[in-house]
C-alpha cells in the first residue's frame, strides 16, 4: 500500500475544532485584526530569523521593529534581517487573494533579502549545498524550471485532494528542497507557507526557535519520503496560532458588567460599588499622566475589589 501523507489524528482533530470555533468569530473586528497582526509580526520575525542564526532576543526585536533602537553587540545584518522579514510579513495580507506565482516567491525575498544580498530576488546561478542536509539541492540551470513546476503543483488535482494544512507541510518542504537562492530559503519559505494557510482561512504558522532541531529532522525525513514528522510540526505550530488568535477573539467578545450584576458577585451592594467607583474615579484623577498612585487604598474591601476582573465572558454568563 503506497504511503499516503497525513497528519496525527489527535492533532488534525484539535485543528478543526479550533479552526471551527474561530470561524464563529469572523468577520473579526478591525481593532482584533490589527493587533492580531502586530504580535505575529513580532514573533514570527523573531522565530524565523532566531531558526536562521539571528542572535537578536525577542526583546531586542521588538526595540528594533516598533522604535527603531539598535542594541550594541550585534552586526547590522541582524537589523536589516528583523525589519526585513517584518516588512515582507506585512505583505502577506495584500497577497492573500491573489494565486501564488514565481513573482510572489521573488517579491518576497526582494524583502526579506533586501540590503543584505546583492541579488536580492534573483533566483541563484550556482550551486548551493544545504548544511546539515543528506541531498544536493538541483543545479542552478535547472531552478527556474523546478520553481515554475511547484509554483504549478500547487494548484494542481493532486495538491488540492489534501487538508490545507498537510498540502501547505508538503509545499513548504519542496521548496526548501530546491533551495531556489543562495540565501534566504528558510525565512522566504517559511513566508509562503503562511501565506499558503492564510489563503485557506488559517493564522500564520508559528514555527518557534526552540522547535529548530526537530524542524530540520522533519525536512530531512520528507525529503526520503516521510512527510509525517513535518506535517505534524506545521500542524502544531498553526495550533499555536489558532490558541493566539482565539483567545484575542474572546477576550474582544468579552463585556463589562453592570453594578447590579456586580454587586452580588462580592456580596456588597450596588449603592457601595458606586462609591467605590466615584473614589476610583477621583483618585485617577489625582495621578496625573504619570499614571502612579499617590497614595494606598483605604480598605482592604476596596483593594480587593479593584484587584478582582470584572471583565467576564459573555459566552460564561449563560449556563
Amino acid at each position: 500500500m503506497p504511503y499516503e501523507p497525513q497528519m496525527d489524528a489527535r492533532i488534525a482533530r484539535r485543528l478543526a475544532q479550533k479552526k471551527k470555533q474561530l470561524d464563529t468569530y469572523r468577520p473579526m473586528e478591525s481593532f482584533t485584526v490589527q493587533r492580531l497582526h502586530q504580535d505575529l509580526r513580532l514573533l514570527e520575525t523573531y522565530h524565523s530569523n532566531a531558526i536562521e542564526g539571528n542572535t537578536l532576543s525577542l526583546y531586542e526585536t521588538q526595540m528594533v521593529l516598533e522604535y527603531g533602537i539598535t542594541v550594541d553587540g550585534h552586526p547590522l545584518r541582524e537589523y536589516l534581517e528583523a525589519t526585513n522579514h517584518a516588512e515582507a510579513f506585512d505583505t502577506l495580507p495584500t497577497l492573500v487573494t491573489r494565486p501564488i506565482t514565481v513573482e510572489t516567491v521573488q517579491q518576497l525575498h526582494r524583502l526579506v533579502m533586501d540590503k543584505i544580498d546583492p541579488h536580492a530576488g534573483e533566483l541563484r546561478k550556482v550551486q548551493v549545498y544545504i548544511r546539515e542536509a543528506n541531498f544536493t539541492p538541483p543545479l542552478a540551470k535547472d531552478v527556474p524550471a523546478y520553481i515554475a513546476q511547484w509554483v504549478d503543483r500547487l494548484t494542481s488535482g493532486s495538491a488540492l485532494c489534501y487538508d490545507p494544512v498537510v498540502r501547505a507541510a508538503i509545499a513548504h518542504h519542496d521548496f526548501e528542497a530546491i533551495h531556489p537562492y543562495t540565501d534566504g530559503n528558510g525565512r522566504v519559505g517559511r513566508l509562503l507557507l503562511n501565506l499558503m494557510l492564510m489563503q485557506d482561512g488559517y493564522p500564520p504558522a508559528l514555527v518557534l526557535r526552540e522547535w529548530r532541531s526537530r524542524y530540520i529532522q522533519a525536512l530531512h525525513e520528507a525529503q526520503q519520503g516521510n512527510y509525517t514528522p513535518l506535517i505534524d510540526l506545521v500542524g502544531l505550530a498553526v495550533e499555536r496560532a489558532l490558541d493566539l488568535y482565539l483567545e484575542a477573539c474572546v477576550e474582544n467578545n468579552a463585556r463589562l458588567l453592570s453594578m447590579k450584576e456586580l454587586a452580588p458577585l462580592f456580596h456588597t451592594t450596588v449603592d457601595y460599588l458606586g462609591q467605590l467607583a466615584r473614589r476610583a474615579s477621583s483618585r485617577q484623577r489625582s495621578e496625573g499622566s504619570t499614571g502612579m498612585p499617590r497614595r494606598k487604598l483605604s480598605s482592604n474591601t476596596s483593594r480587593k475589589l479593584m484587584s478582582n476582573l470584572v471583565v467576564v465572558h459573555a459566552n460564561n454568563l449563560n449556563p
